[in-house]
């Protein structure tokens, strides 16, 4: 039986073969991934079983490490998923392992982007237009030649909507040129999570207040994201004994991240575990900048 298991390695000997780093991981995504860009994977049988609060929080990590979000699946509820089709949900984009393994291989790759029933494709509306006045077509023209409104087709050609499978076929055929675009994965917009709790909060407001861009996050093993100069990711301890538990995972994050990493600590008796600096709740209070938080975390690497 197909499980989640051979999913996962099943991704992680692509990545191998196209000489990416990886780390596995847990919560809103399961695997990092780093050569020249940055991926955060979420690895799911069945993409119906995605959580909100876990694509929020994946698209507000990405956001925040400039990386890609993206879950790799392999059906829905109803069926399997297409090899040739980008899914979405919740504004991440969503494909089968083949398909990861055909983007990361293949050179101008053209895909069909489904959604909410209708399977479109991006075009290059500059090189539509070009051609339509090349043949002395008017708007109108070219979409009763296609079969679709003039309205439809003033929208395809100034990139409102992207047109349909079948609208793209007939326009190339009718034209004679090649409008398909080559699938690229996009960054994701900003994301802010609410904190649960008091003491994220508290940690997060004081990074705003010197300046930091940050957000909470709920379901990775860290609980604030941020980012300034470098990003910075933070785990958030009540004792000393939850700091050793934080203290591996971090460090290797933070490695593959390229990021800075620190444990922010009601109550700790060291300024450093293990490589990764610890602050105490109290001393954000007296940070000026986050030039000054940046000295402190050189100070106790």
């Amino acid at each position: 039986m197909f499980d989640k298991n051979i999913l996962m390695g099943k991704i992680i000997n692509t990545l191998h073969e196209n000489d990416f780093e990886t780390f596995v991981t847990h919560g809103s995504f399961d695997l990092v991934a780093k050569r020249e860009h940055l991926f955060l994977i979420k690895n799911l049988l069945n993409i119906d079983a995605l959580d909100e609060s876990h694509a929020l929080d994946l698209r507000a990590t990405s956001y925040f490490l400039s990386a890609y979000p993206l879950v790799i699946s392999q059906r829905n509820n109803r069926d399997h998923l297409g090899d040739d089709m980008v899914y979405t949900r919740f504004d991440i984009s969503v494909m089968t392992p083949q398909l990861f393994k055909s983007m990361l291989e293949e050179e101008d790759l053209v895909v069909t982007h489904s959604s909410k029933g209708r399977h479109t494709q991006e075009i290059n509306a500059f090189a539509l237009k070009e051609k339509r006045l090349e043949r002395n077509l008017t708007l109108e023209e070219l979409a009763d030649q296609v079969g679709i409104s003039k309205k439809a087709m003033y929208e395809i050609e100034n990139k409102r909507v992207n047109p349909q499978k079948d609208t793209v076929r007939r326009l190339e055929r009718l034209l004679g040129a090649e409008l398909a675009l080559p699938f690229e994965m996009k960054h994701t917009e900003s994301v802010y999570i609410k904190p649960k709790g008091n003491f994220q909060r508290d940690v997060s407001a004081e990074f705003s207040r010197i300046g930091i861009d940050n957000s909470s996050v709920n379901s990775t093993p860290f609980e604030i994201i941020a980012k300034g100069n470098s990003s910075i990711i933070t785990s958030l301890s009540n004792t000393p004994s939850e700091i050793k538990n934080n203290v591996g995972e971090l460090r290797q994050l933070s490695v593959i991240f390229s990021s800075r990493s620190i444990l922010v600590s009601k109550s700790s008796a060291s300024k450093n575990m293990d490589g990764i600096p610890v602050l105490l709740e109290s001393e954000l209070l007296e940070l000026q900048s986050s030039k000054h938080l940046h000295e402190i975390i050189d100070e106790r690497t």
